[in-house]
């Protein structure tokens, strides 16, 4: 029984965030809203300008750094990786379980701004994932007058 009713709450989350996502596509941007109809849970992630860099920090709390994996595409930003804590070794009775453990993955789309994408700047301190992209130089190109 609990296991049929945790079974259609997923089933809920996922056709809820699927909606979402689809109501996010008709406004033409990229999707931010992770498609979440796979197995892999989503960290948290902060995505922000300066005046001279693209920012992504990602909460990654108990996950090793050799665990994470992070790629670029033209398009985007993937952070994927596993988080798994020890097995137990006694039954376990749950009373509340909100830390995700397993496979995740985040991908984040470059926003319309240039930038130097073969040299990001990534750091990993105390569970936050922090890249960082500098925003690339405006060439202006001097256009003579004949």
């Amino acid at each position: 029984m609990r296991e049929r009713i945790f079974s259609n709450l997923v089933g809920i989350h996922r056709e809820m965030l699927k909606l979402l996502g689809e109501v996010n596509a008709l406004n033409g941007d990229p999707l931010a809203i992770e498609d979440a109809i796979d197995e892999a849970w989503h960290p948290r992630c902060d995505v922000f300008l300066t005046d001279t860099q693209w920012i992504v920090v990602a909460e990654l709390a108990g996950v090793e750094k050799d665990e994470i994996s992070i790629s670029l595409s033209p398009e985007y930003l993937r952070i994927s990786g596993q988080r798994s804590f020890p097995a137990k070794t006694c039954p376990v009775s749950y009373f509340n379980m909100e830390i995700e453990t397993g496979h995740f993955e985040r991908k984040i789309y470059f926003p319309e701004a240039e930038l130097d994408k073969e040299k990001p700047q990534v750091s990993y301190i105390n569970g936050i994932l922090r890249i960082a992209f500098n925003l690339a130089p405006v060439v202006e190109r001097i256009i003579p007058i004949t």
